[in-house]
């Protein structure tokens, strides 16, 4: 085995809405490292949002359909997604969407990468794990978990879920079904399927996996990052805990599907943290959420269910 084949595979596995992309940006930085973003989502879209047989004839599936039928009847939407690909065309580190199988990513993870030391792959938990036979093998791999309050991610990703499919005319907030306008994700099991990955790892792969919280990491990054990257093996700099705004060195340099890496920052999605330039502070203290952001009936329930599962987990978190 080359010596470039034994970079470290860096996984962070997450539930949305937790800094994640933030923290790709941070890492992107870092010397001798290549980013991947959501290689394993980007399958799981694949499998799913983009499949037209998956569940048939299911109204809820049936209705995304239309909703992205939709956008693509849409001028104004149209010349944004022809302007996105004419972007992606000009960097190799990008790949056609139907390239991204799990077996494809698996095989791509272990490839060698030449003068590189780290190779961060930030993905969904939800997106592995049912393919775990897929995780890249006879290389070296470190797995970090990024968790934050269910509260917090719930509200925020409701906010996501009003225009996701719905950019030119969002729904109100009262109209908008946090898992049913966004049923290509299992929304209501968002933390018992982090829960169980973790498990899963700390048994199987890696007895040391790490657990960061995204509201601990956005508030005290000086104190966080530090301390992530001795437990990694990654040289810290104070110069990491800030970096460029620019969005064309998140689309030349991460790998990854157009869908991932260069669509979610034309909106809401991903966009303010494609271009930030620093950890932003959260406004409201852990767990407190905007006010205007009211916890509907399945956001109750949803909260609710995480919670035994994000308080243990946030028991063993990097402090």
């Amino acid at each position: 085995m080359s010596d470039d084949s034994q970079a470290l595979r860096i996984f962070t596995w997450i539930v949305p809405r937790v800094n994640s992309t933030a923290l790709t940006k941070c890492v992107g930085f870092v010397e001798d490292t290549v980013v991947w973003m959501e290689p394993y989502m980007t399958c799981h879209l694949n499998d799913t949002f983009y499949n037209p047989e998956w569940r048939k004839g299911d109204p809820l599936a049936e209705k995304m359909r239309k909703d992205v039928d939709s956008n693509l009847k849409d001028p104004e939407i149209m010349k944004m997604f022809e302007s996105g690909m004419a972007k992606a065309a000009q960097h190799d580190n990008l790949f056609p969407q139907e390239n991204f199988t799990q077996q494809w990513v698996k095989e791509k993870l272990e490839d060698s990468e030449p003068g590189k030391k780290f190779i961060f792959i930030k993905d969904q938990s939800e997106a592995i794990s049912d393919h775990l036979e897929r995780l890249p093998e006879n290389v070296p791999t470190r797995h970090t978990f990024l968790i934050r309050h269910p509260r917090e991610v719930y509200t925020s990703w409701k906010n996501m879920a009003t225009s996701a499919l719905h950019p030119r005319d969002p729904l109100p907030w009262d109209e908008c079904h946090a898992a049913n306008d966004m049923y290509h994700m299992a929304v209501p099991e968002f933390y018992q399927t982090q829960y169980r990955l973790w498990k899963h790892v700390k048994k199987h792969i890696d007895h040391e996996a790490i657990v960061i919280d995204g509201h601990d990491l956005a508030s005290n990054p000086d104190v966080i990052l530090p301390k992530l990257f001795e437990k990694l093996g990654i040289p810290f700099k104070e110069s990491y805990l800030e970096w460029s705004g620019d969005p064309e060195l998140v689309y030349s340099t991460w790998k990854g599907s157009p869908v991932l890496v260069i669509f979610p920052s034309y909106s809401d999605i991903t966009s303010r943290a494609v271009h930030c330039t620093k950890f932003e502070a959260p406004k409201n203290p852990r767990g407190v959420s905007k006010p205007e952001w009211e916890i509907t009936n399945e956001l109750k329930e949803y909260i609710e269910g995480a919670m035994p599962f994000y308080e243990e987990m946030y028991a063993e978190r990097l402090t």
